[in-house]
């Protein structure tokens, strides 16, 4: 047997879109981060990355023209893009053998040319 039950149209609205609700999926907010970053961020955004890199060191970097920037209202403007493509371009490999090579073969012309004169 089917039970009759009595609401309000206020409380029936309620029922129904607390239904509806949970059968539609959330769609979940998404923070539009902008591209441009202040200093502070620029900071952050290597540091999360694995580049730390102090204020000062910025600074320097960006007053010598080594680290992409922009100028707005007398304030450092970086691209996380770009300032993050820059950081990798500055990183060297782990073990290069052909400069420890070099190195080796320099150091051993350098000691036979002292040990030739005496």
């Amino acid at each position: 047997m089917n039970k009759i039950i009595v609401t309000t149209p206020d409380e029936l609205r309620l029922i129904v879109k607390e239904a509806v609700i949970g059968l539609v999926p959330q769609q979940e907010e998404t923070k539009s981060e902008s591209d441009s970053v202040n200093l502070e961020t620029a900071l952050q955004v290597l540091t999360e990355n694995g580049f730390p890199t102090s204020k000062g060191k910025m600074y320097k970097l960006t007053s010598e023209g080594r680290i992409p920037y922009r100028m707005y209202n007398n304030k450092l403007v970086f691209s996380r893009k770009e300032i993050l493509d820059w950081a990798e371009s500055q990183t060297k490999p782990k073990h290069d053998a052909t400069e420890t090579i070099r190195a080796v073969a320099r150091s051993a012309r350098r000691k036979i040319r002292v040990i030739s004169k005496f």
